[in-house]
């Protein structure tokens, strides 16, 4: 689609099967800010990289590595990585998730995976294995996690909203507890379409939270304007 212009960094996802999109910033912007002193980072299924670049502004003394195993994204993310401010405390690795052990436990592990399991896979093929479940599942990434992570390690994810059920049951089967969560509403009166999760190997108190994009006059709701205004050049 071409490059977007942040306040911090720019991003350009050429070559990316999955292009920018609004529901990634909304999940960084709300993920983060709990966990500024977080050192290591993994960011499962990159992509063009926004996540980890949102992480880096987030996070001043992470180290963050994106993994995705198609190789125009990782191109992509890599050249993202070298133009932003923080080149030196991010790169990228052409790889399977499951195969990548780093050299050091993450404190973090974030992932918007595919959405789609059911139907016919899209013609291009690129953006078909980003959007659809046949490499990354949520079964493989709850167990990825919890192997991984520090023993106070957090793992977030966005799902879309009629997935949340599904989610929370296979992270309870790996040992994973929901310790956020926050229900995105793109209007007033209008249901759920997407669902943030934060997961600890840790039990604890649980929050559930709600985010409306929009007020009932179809105006960016205060609430959307505060969490991502330190990204967002203009919010429309």
């Amino acid at each position: 689609m071409g490059t977007f212009h942040f306040k911090q960094f720019d991003i350009d996802d050429h070559g990316c099967g999955m292009k920018i999109c609004s529901d990634s910033v909304t999940f960084g912007a709300w993920f983060f800010p709990p966990y500024t002193t977080a050192k290591s980072v993994i960011d499962i299924g990159t992509g063009s990289g926004l996540l980890s670049l949102i992480a880096a502004q987030f996070l001043p003394e992470a180290s963050i590595i994106g993994l995705d195993i198609d190789e125009g994204a990782v191109s992509a993310a890599s050249l993202n990585f070298k133009m932003s401010p923080w080149a030196e405390r991010l790169k990228v690795e052409h790889t399977d998730f499951s195969k990548f052990t780093p050299s050091q436990a993450p404190q973090l592990i974030i992932c918007n995976p595919p959405f789609f399991t059911n139907g016919a896979l899209a013609s291009d093929k690129v953006r078909a294995s980003a959007r659809h479940e046949d490499s990354l599942t949520i079964p493989r990434l709850m167990h990825y996690a919890n192997s991984l992570l520090t023993p106070t390690g957090h793992l977030g994810v966005i799902l879309p909203s009629d997935r949340t059920d599904d989610t929370i049951f296979h992270a309870e089967l790996a040992g994973m507890k929901l310790r956020r969560m926050c229900e995105i509403i793109p209007r007033n009166g209008k249901t759920p379409i997407r669902t943030l999760f934060d997961f600890s190997r840790n039990d604890g108190p649980s929050v559930t939270q709600t985010l409306f994009i929009r007020d009932k006059n179809g105006c960016p709701s205060n609430e959307y304007i505060n969490l991502v205004d330190s990204l967002y050049i203009k919010i429309s």
